[in-house]
């Protein structure tokens, strides 16, 4: 019988292009070449490698995403930053754990690769890398047309590996201890599926476009999908510079899922508190927007977002007190069934 396409032909033609998923591990492997150029390249082969540290005896790791904020940056076509926000939340988690990320490895999914477009996603992931201090050695990009409801819809997740360090042990948490706060300057990647409900940016994706590049008061021309896909901060270098100069930390909460409410609990032990003042920084203003067009009470609010702080530090007496971060709190002894996490004072907006 007569071919009448050769095999490749077929398997794209059921959706999956060989062709563009080897163009784009070339794309990845030279970014990834010039990032780290006195690296060795594994991109491309059938796993990653990296050395173990002398000394280390186990890793960290830490397999995160960016929620449905990805689902944003696809109908916008705009990546620059959601790569760098999935870094943020897988190394951050490494970092606070006690160990230094140090490797990185991505799973990119896609409903149709394009290359010229999704690249934007791993040079975002590459430059979330530079900022933590990792580097990426490897990942998988899959076509999966079936597993996807429309052919523009991506998703990523990322896996950071990191090895403990003598240096980043904590002392013991106690009552007195301040807690200071590293600014997020937006969401992150936390509450989208509130978010996407509130501004009704689930509906038909034609629909969600327009509204996504909607301008809004008092975000100084910014679209709301320029509010939204604000990059997320990754604190880890400004955190080393603290301890090195001598600041001793008692633990660091990342305020991702579940905010200050049940991030803090974490790293407290079940005698004591923290108490924060919600006066102590000013929230960006896309908290108060959404609490507003959400009519969101503040528990859910304190419990969904970071509402402006990305990691709280707790920090000892001993030693020298921070000047980067903002001082948002004390931990305090807790009484009976008190919650782990009190709040004083009210927040104020940025302009």
């Amino acid at each position: 019988m007569e071919e009448t396409m050769n095999g490749g032909d077929k398997y794209k033609q059921a959706g999956v292009n060989v062709d563009a998923g080897n163009l784009f591990a070339e794309m990845i492997r030279e970014r990834v070449q010039r990032a780290w150029i006195e690296a060795e390249n594994t991109i491309g082969g059938f796993a990653g490698r990296g050395c173990i540290p002398e000394g280390a005896s186990f890793i960290d790791a830490s397999n995160d995403g960016t929620g449905t904020k990805i689902i944003l940056a696809a109908l916008a076509e705009k990546f620059y930053g959601i790569g760098q926000d999935a870094v943020a939340m897988g190394a951050v988690d490494t970092y606070v754990s006690g160990s230094m990320p140090k490797y990185l490895l991505d799973t990119l999914d896609v409903a149709e690769l394009r290359p010229e477009l999704h690249i934007q996603i791993i040079e975002s992931v590459i430059r979330g890398c530079i900022i933590a201090g990792c580097r990426l050695i490897g990942g998988e990009t899959a076509e999966l047309p079936d597993m996807f409801k429309y052919p523009w819809m991506v998703n990523l997740n990322v896996a950071s590996i990191g090895f403990p360090t003598p240096e980043l042990e904590y002392v013991p948490v106690k009552a007195g201890q301040r807690v200071y706060g590293w600014l997020s300057h937006g969401v992150a990647s936390n509450g989208f599926s509130l978010i996407r409900e509130i501004f009704k940016l689930k509906d038909d994706p034609s629909v969600v476009r327009r509204r996504l590049q909607k301008k809004w008061k008092g975000f100084a021309e910014q679209t709301l999908a320029d509010v939204l896909l604000q990059p997320t901060p990754i604190w880890i270098r400004e955190i080393e510079q603290e301890r090195k100069r001598g600041v001793w930390f008692a633990g660091h909460a990342h305020i991702t899922g579940g905010g200050m409410i049940d991030n803090f609990p974490r790293i407290l032990p079940p005698e004591l508190k923290a108490v924060i003042y919600r006066n102590a920084w000013k929230r960006p203003p896309i908290f108060s927007l959404i609490q507003q067009e959400g009519q969101v009470s503040d528990e859910d609010m304190d419990r969904t977002f970071n509402q402006g702080i990305m990691v709280g530090s707790i920090v000892s007496a001993i030693g020298k007190q921070p000047s980067t971060p903002l001082l948002i709190g004390v931990v305090e002894t807790r009484k009976d069934n008190e919650p782990q996490v009190q709040f004083t004072g009210a927040y104020s907006d940025s302009q």
